[in-house]
């Protein structure tokens, strides 16, 4: 008879995480309009990573992401193909990040602009640039969030294409995918006219 392999969690780590996953479900149930959206998404985004490290399973850590083969290869391609002007060492860059940290139950990539910066050794200024170059490719899509209280669009929230690569189930991967266009990723002409 062979037994269930589990990994050993320390008592105050196991509290942790079910204290997190607990206030992520309660704050869930506040009622939209009474708490502000921009808010709420980074509090999830955080209790999110408190209740799945990295370091949660030895095999998926922190959850799992689906990639086809043949659409990573045509986003890489897509990448290399750049003008040297659209900088495609740091898209190629910032697309791994992208897909090192998505939120499993909507694809938002859980780090702001400034942390992308800071990943990439970058300005900020630099980061809209890229990622407006993944927007267009098609690999991510960006949104404002509109934070309550402060002038101007809002926030820049970026998520990845569904038909690119997903976190999380199958039945919220096929509900987007049929929202979102699949990626065009076309060569991006440039240079000198």
């Amino acid at each position: 008879m062979v037994g269930k392999v589990v990994r050993f969690l320390p008592r105050r780590e196991r509290i942790a995480r079910e204290a997190a996953a607990a206030l992520a479900h309660q704050l869930r149930l506040f009622p939209e309009d009474q708490f502000p959206k921009w808010a709420r998404e980074q509090m999830l985004n955080a209790l999110q990573r408190l209740t799945l490290p990295d370091t949660t399973q030895p095999i998926w850590g922190g959850g799992f992401m689906m990639l086809g083969k043949v659409q990573c290869a045509a986003v890489w391609a897509a990448i290399r193909n750049l003008p040297p002007e659209l900088r495609p060492h740091q898209v190629r860059h910032a697309f791994d990040l992208v897909l090192l940290n998505l939120r499993q139950d909507t694809g938002e990539v859980m780090l702001t602009r400034d942390q992308i910066a800071d990943q990439l050794e970058t300005s900020a200024g630099n980061v809209s640039h890229v990622m407006a170059t993944l927007d267009r490719m098609g690999v991510i899509r960006r949104e404002r969030r509109r934070i309550e209280g402060v002038r101007g669009q809002g926030m820049v929230v970026y998520f990845i294409n569904p038909h690119v690569a997903w976190n999380g189930s199958l039945e919220i991967r096929k509900d987007e995918a049929a929202i979102v266009a699949p990626p065009l990723l076309v060569l991006m002409e440039g240079g000198k006219a």
